[in-house]
């Protein structure tokens, strides 16, 4: 004898999945984006959201990917022994050729800059035995053409040691959306709203946890010893400061960073 559904059951399962509906909506409601011309909160966008889930993503996966080793996150100096290949585009790149991340999810449906995903990434260019571990095509140019959207923390001095599993710190932020020059508004940055030049973002963190930031001055990491702006090197010495950019590449005094 067969079994399946009665009609009064198929009614009762769709007035359930309205009602889930109906919460999870409502819930959505809660998340915030920024301030509008007022001051006011304003509602998440789709894009926003989007953002929120695929930083969290990322940074979950690097966790588990340190976790399941000596604690260390992908880094390219850490396969070639040169400080200097830590660049932006080299990192990403080699974060999917690990598959920690797919090329898509390194877009932001918020981005205004010139970003588009890598669709042509070679997945067999991953050869120790040669010395490669990066599709060399992957580019992170924010003056020309940009295959990621998300900022990440700057990969030198005594910052560097928090790219990692072991600390899982609150305070450090490790992945998020990119900043401004200096911290500062400009309706100049593709990054800020191109009316008012206010700026909202998300941030993740070593310990796995994302945070909503509604502006630049919250943009800044708060800790026993001080506080110092996520888009500023504030320590030209140690570099133990938290940054979140792109770095196009390294000379004697340190990252050579990117801003758009």
């Amino acid at each position: 004898m067969r079994r399946g559904f009665s009609l009064i059951g198929l009614i009762v399962v769709v007035a359930v999945m309205a009602v889930m509906y109906a919460l999870m909506a409502e819930s959505l409601k809660g998340f915030q984006t920024g301030t509008d011309d007022a001051g006011r909160a304003v509602p998440a966008s789709k894009g926003r959201l989007t953002d929120m889930f695929q930083i969290q993503q990322l940074m979950q996966s690097l966790n588990t990917y340190g976790l399941g080793g000596k604690g260390e996150f992908p880094r390219p100096s850490l396969k070639t022994g040169d400080g200097s290949d830590d660049t932006t585009a080299n990192l990403y790149s080699m974060l999917i050729a690990e598959r920690i991340v797919s090329p898509e999810a390194l877009i932001s449906k918020m981005d205004q800059g010139n970003v588009e995903s890598y669709g042509q990434y070679d997945w067999n260019v991953w050869n120790p035995a040669e010395g490669e571990y990066w599709d060399d095509g992957f580019t992170a140019d924010l003056d020309d053409l940009s295959n990621v959207s998300y900022a990440h923390m700057v990969l030198y001095g005594d910052r560097a040691s928090h790219w990692s599993s072991k600390k899982m710190d609150s305070t450090m932020p490790i992945l998020g959306n990119r900043g401004p020059r200096d911290g500062e508004p400009s309706i100049d940055s593709w990054v800020c709203d191109p009316d008012t030049g206010r700026w909202a973002g998300y941030f993740a963190y070593g310990d796995g946890h994302v945070l909503l930031v509604q502006g630049l001055g919250d943009a800044r990491r708060r800790y026993d010893g001080g506080e110092d702006h996520v888009f500023r090197i504030d320590d030209e010495d140690r570099h133990g400061d938290s940054i979140l950019g792109f770095t196009s590449g390294m000379d004697r005094d340190g990252p050579i960073l990117q801003w758009d």
